[in-house]
């Protein structure tokens, strides 16, 4: 039932609504003839009667047979890389919401960008066969970025993917999100299913939602619970979309800093605090560190989401065999210059580092956590060979509870006994100076005394007698200091 349709109603209740500031349907059939004859200054009957009359002309929910649903849920996007495919339970899947949460430059963007080319790719290719609708809030769409990927990754060809079925739209603010999301979209996505010479809508990207909730305002009781209801009617909106059209939807988020506490507990205190709770929903902990980042807008935001994945910037880096980069583009479906195997392979850096970041599922509704070290190249996200999916269920941080010094320190896991996917160089140089201090302390104490301390060996050789101070005259001292 639309917001203000009181045409069934009577003139006297319709005023009487008005005059109660009350204009959706929904809500007042939600609300008890109690509040609603305390607001609208009614009897607890008239305002029964208002109620009864809204639930006898609202069009009823629409029940879907099982037989609609049935083949539901079976479909997936390929993300083009299949230990990825595997970690997210066969791959991108139409249907639900899925959040992609980190930092700046952790890799977001490029696998929004990488899946809004696969989408498009045949089924029999792992694809789905359609068009992306891409949404930005703070900036526009790259497609410079998406042409190289387009061009490198060798799964991908002009033939079936292009910029033509990349459709993109600007929604800076929270009004400009809800009005596409609710009036502007459904049409289009409509439009594009029934015209045969057009890829219906299979994925839609936000890129990114914590960026239309920036603001400079001091933050509030109301300002959170407008907050809240923003995130509830945006994600209602999605989840519609998802549903109805089976699209994938992909919102892109942001994070922010996570500080780890010491709670002091009573015995009969039951209290959950929610830093307590989000450390399992807001951040990944496969490896030291990763917790140091949480997912942004809380938990009024965590609840809508289907799965949430974690990109991590890690600052670890590492050394590449040529045979561990993904492979590039050798050969094209078609006639083009480009499409007769120009494209160089990607080759691996002689002299230089390569950066590895962390993807973490935190939770998902179709696969269990896990995660992955991978690296961005030029043909998008790419996940490292040989790297067997890490459960990440388990953090990796001392225990919130107050405990002794030994305590913490066993607490810390020791980095010799980290994967070594997990250690980084910095990790390594403490290690090893550590060990050299242990075999030079170890080489001192073998067949002989212990040396004697440095520091001791000064003192000694100290000629001062013990009675020098006693003959020191500190009155005359005193007068001869100038004041």
């Amino acid at each position: 039932m639309a917001a203000g349709s009181f045409g069934h109603l009577t003139a006297g209740q319709t005023t009487v609504l008005k005059k109660g500031n009350l204009s959706d349907p929904s809500e007042i059939m939600l609300q008890s003839s109690q509040e609603i004859a305390r607001k609208c200054k009614i009897s607890t009957a008239d305002a029964q009667g208002i109620i009864d009359a809204l639930y006898t002309h609202a069009t009823p929910l629409r029940l879907r047979r099982l037989d609609d649903v049935r083949d539901e849920g079976r479909e997936a996007c390929t993300t083009g890389d299949p230990t990825l495919d595997d970690a997210l339970g066969g791959g991108i899947r139409p249907g639900m919401v899925w959040e992609v949460a980190g930092e700046s430059s952790a890799g977001k963007t490029q696998f929004a960008l990488q899946l809004s080319l696969f989408v498009q790719l045949p089924a029999e290719q792992r694809g789905l066969c359609g068009s992306s609708c891409y949404l930005t809030t703070s900036s526009t769409l790259p497609t410079t970025r998406l042409v190289q990927i387009l061009q490198a990754h060798p799964s991908l060809s002009e033939s079936h993917c292009g910029l033509k079925d990349v459709h993109t739209l600007a929604t800076p603010t929270i009004p400009h999100l809800i009005y596409v999301l609710s009036e502007s979209l459904p049409p289009f996505i409509a439009k594009q299913a029934r015209n045969d010479g057009c890829k219906p809508v299979k994925l839609l990207v936000v890129d990114a939602i914590g960026e239309l909730f920036h603001t400079s305002h001091k933050t509030t009781t109301n300002t959170l619970v407008e907050r809240s209801k923003n995130i509830a009617q945006i994600s209602s909106l999605l989840h519609a979309l998802a549903v109805e059209h089976q699209l994938a939807v992909l919102v892109l988020n942001e994070v922010v800093d996570s500080f780890e506490r010491d709670y002091l507990s009573n015995a009969g205190d039951r209290d959950v605090l929610y830093s307590e709770q989000s450390r399992w929903f807001g951040r990944a902990h496969s490896i030291p560190g990763e917790n140091k980042k949480e997912a942004s807008l809380g938990l009024a935001w965590a609840n809508q989401v289907n799965a949430r994945i974690f990109f991590s910037r890690t600052g670890r880096r590492r050394y590449l065999k040529d045979i561990e980069y993904p492979r590039s583009k050798r050969l094209k479906y078609d006639s083009s210059p480009a499409a007769r195997g120009d494209i160089t392979p990607v080759p691996a850096p002689a002299d230089d580092l390569t950066l590895i970041r962390r993807l973490s599922i935190v939770f998902s509704s179709i696969s269990r956590p896990v995660s992955l070290d991978y690296i961005v190249t030029a043909a998008g996200i790419s996940i490292l060979p040989g790297d067997d999916p890490a459960p990440c269920g388990e953090e990796q941080s001392v225990p919130r509870t107050p405990a002794s010094a030994t305590e913490k320190s066993s607490a810390v896991p020791a980095p010799d006994n980290a994967p070594c996917s997990q250690i980084s160089p910095l990790d390594i140089g403490i290690a090893e100076d550590r060990r050299n201090a242990a075999e030079e302390a170890a080489r001192g104490t073998l067949d002989g005394e212990p040396e004697e301390d440095e520091w001791d060996q000064y003192w000694a050789s100290d000629e001062i007698s013990a009675d020098v101070y006693d003959k020191i005259d500190f009155e005359h001292l005193g007068r001869t200091m100038p004041s």
